[in-house]
């Protein structure tokens, strides 16, 4: 009995550090990546995400993604900015790390393909799913909310296509790449913490 408590209280532990490191790291200054596009800011949040997911399990990783989400509104509120733009981060991050986690269950330097593979259905699922919350919920509530409408000020096919579009095929390709290498980093902490 007394080793589930331990094993459960580890975890535990385990994803309250990883989700304070995950909002630690969406508060470092973000990167905008896309010309005219600054309002679209890649963070690397998605890390410790990954990492609960690899050292634990999926349901790790979506406790880490709602802890640093609860983390992100109340400590670090940004208002309309926060209200609208974290619903379309969360469905991004967790497509990302469901795919990610079902695909390559293992890290290993063996699967190499296997990796990549991951990288690009996760990057893809993560894209069509940015489009389409961009599309019915951060458009038309920008625009109601925010006073920021984007279809007249910047336009909704220079948006989706120059914009969005390439804006989540980096990041997915950015988020993929570092998580593993941050993986392969820290494998003797992971055997350290996890055993």
């Amino acid at each position: 009995m007394s080793t589930v408590t331990t094993t459960r209280t580890q975890k535990l532990t385990l994803i309250a550090i990883l989700s304070a490191i995950s909002f630690g790291l969406m508060l470092f200054p973000q990167v905008p990546i896309i010309p005219g596009a600054s309002f679209l800011k890649l963070d690397f949040s998605i890390v410790p995400i990954i990492i609960a997911g690899y050292w634990i399990d999926i349901s790790a990783a979506m406790w880490t993604v709602v802890l640093r989400t609860l983390l992100k509104l109340i400590l670090a509120n940004e208002g309309v900015n926060t209200y609208l733009g974290l619903p379309v981060n969360l469905v991004a991050v967790i497509i990302f790390s469901v795919i990610m986690l079902w695909i390559m269950p293992y890290v290993t330097s063996k699967n190499i393909g296997r990796s990549l593979l991951a990288i690009l259905l996760a990057t893809i699922g993560m894209t069509g799913s940015a489009v389409i919350m961009n599309w019915f919920v951060a458009v038309p509530l920008y625009a109601q909310f925010a006073n920021f409408n984007i279809a007249k000020i910047i336009g909704l096919s220079r948006y989706f296509i120059a914009m969005v579009l390439p804006f989540n095929l980096i990041q997915g390709i950015v988020w993929g790449g570092v998580s593993l290498i941050v993986l392969s980093i820290v494998k003797p902490l992971q055997n350290k913490l996890t055993s």
